[in-house]
């Protein structure tokens, strides 16, 4: 006579985990975790446009999903510290990382030892804004486009400072291909993020600094100081009488910037494309869009696997800059 054994309840359960996490399901387990706080890094201080961003969109979230989210600000190296600490993140759906390109496409690019690798190490939830960022200057300069800067900046020896939000940046780069341009000795003056070098800047410390929009635009309607130049392969709608870089002559900075969700590399697809589901309905809520449009982005949700694909053109575009500026990894 067959004698059936009885079935161990904790392999029935290792069992049914698998089956869960192979066809992309959460298990009862990670539904458990996500009941709690989520965590959305951010790898730049408070009050510039990636932290005011992600703390718009996270208000959004919160009635969408039932949940709770808090904006972690681990500001410093262009977004790196944030970065690794998503890499290290437990992938329950629990740490989520808003970043601009910035992060995933120069860094990985500029240091000897970034400590993580966007393409292996994040998934994509999906793209919330494309982003132009500016050059701007303090009013006292007059200057009303590029070659009027560059004039100024030639009169006045000494002045030839431009503040960008972070070293080895986008905007680093671009000060290169000014000071190319406009035959000036022009230098990058590298902060810990956008803001507070826009508070220099309106200050009178520094006399150009290059950022986002969404930095630049609230000053720029207060008069509080002058943007002169846009990025991107058109004018921005927001600033349609500011000539775009390249109408300036300036070529290589005709492409959009993105700010996109992100989680830790091992996170459930269903967790994933439940936050991307989430994130599209947030963002065709009117408060939500008029936020980040006031801001001086543009929404444009796009699904994970777009993001991927525009994270490694630009890879490839401003990576060649990089390499042709002579740029050595640090």
């Amino acid at each position: 006579m067959k004698i059936s054994r009885p079935i161990d309840r904790r392999h029935l359960m290792a069992l049914a985990a698998a089956l869960f996490v192979g066809q992309g399901i959460a298990t009862p387990a990670q539904a458990q975790a996500q009941t709690g706080p989520v965590r959305i890094l951010v790898g730049f201080p408070a009050g510039g446009g990636v932290d005011t961003a992600a703390r718009h969109v996270a208000d959004a979230l919160a009635p969408l999903l039932g949940q709770t989210f808090v904006v972690d600000n681990r500001s410093g190296a262009g977004g790196q510290l944030a970065a690794v600490a998503l890499k290290q993140a437990n992938p329950n759906g629990q740490t989520l990382f808003m970043s601009n390109d910035h992060t995933v496409v120069i860094v990985p690019q500029t240091l000897k030892s970034p400590g993580f690798n966007p393409a292996v190490d994040f998934v994509p939830v999906a793209r919330v804004t494309q982003i132009a960022f500016g050059l701007a200057v303090h009013p006292s300069t007059q200057a009303q486009r590029l070659a009027d800067h560059g004039k100024w900046m030639r009169e006045q020896a000494d002045r030839g400072a431009i503040g960008v939000p972070a070293p080895a940046s986008v905007p680093e780069f671009t000060v290169a291909l000014l000071g190319q341009h406009l035959d000036v000795k022009a230098h990058a003056v590298p902060y810990r993020g956008g803001a507070p070098m826009v508070a220099d800047l309106i200050g009178g410390q520094i006399p150009a600094g290059i950022t986002s929009l969404s930095e630049l635009l609230p000053h720029q309607k207060a008069g509080k100081l002058r943007v002169i130049a846009v990025s991107g392969g058109q004018r921005s709608p927001l600033l349609p009488d500011v000539p775009t870089f390249a109408e300036q002559g300036v070529k290589g900075v005709d492409q959009s910037n993105f700010l996109a969700l992100y989680a830790p590399a091992g996170t459930p697809p269903a967790v994933v494309k439940r936050y991307q589901d989430a994130l599209r309905d947030a963002l065709a809520l009117p408060a939500l869009r008029d936020k980040l449009e006031g801001m001086g982005m543009q929404v444009d949700f796009a699904p994970g696997e777009v993001v991927s694909r525009q994270m490694a053109q630009m890879t490839e575009s401003w990576g060649q800059l990089i390499r042709a500026s002579g740029f050595k990894p640090q």
